[in-house]
């Protein structure tokens, strides 16, 4: 795959799950490793997390992602994105209402040969998202 790809697919969050969806195998591995959550071969169960990040109900807060770098090729690779969220409530349990964060996060990708995902596996910036709330969190380091 390649940045554009990528892109296309980060925007699939906003309103498209269905869209999103064809995107996955039937034999998949999923892994958030910062919510903890593992999904392997049910995407009913996958489409239900992603709803976490759709931008259609006017009450929950707002998903951004932007794709900035891809490191790959067409059987996988890592992508770099940019996660930009407008809190209308709370963000898994942490104090987050009225606040716009900004977190970076990586995402690593692996298709088939029809250029389905078979494994995606994520990981961003939670301390990051912690000090941009006015949480304790983990010291920021300056070189």
């Amino acid at each position: 795959m390649n940045l554009a790809w990528e892109q296309s697919w980060l925007e699939q969050f906003n309103d498209d799950l269905d869209r999103l969806m064809e995107n996955y195998t039937d034999t998949f591995e999923y892994e958030d490793m910062n919510l903890g959550v593992t999904i392997t071969n049910d995407k009913p169960r996958l489409r239900e997390l992603f709803k976490t990040f759709e931008n259609v109900d006017p009450d929950a807060s707002e998903h951004f992602f932007n794709a900035t770098r891809y490191h790959g090729d067409e059987r996988g690779g890592t992508l770099e994105w940019t996660w930009e969220i407008r809190h209308k409530t709370d963000f898994l349990g942490l104090p987050a209402a009225g606040k716009t964060t900004h977190v970076r996060g990586l995402t690593i990708h692996a298709f088939d040969a029809a250029g389905k995902i078979i494994i995606e596996r994520s990981l961003w910036d939670t301390a990051a998202l912690m000090r941009q709330l006015g949480l304790d969190a983990p010291m920021q380091l300056e070189f």
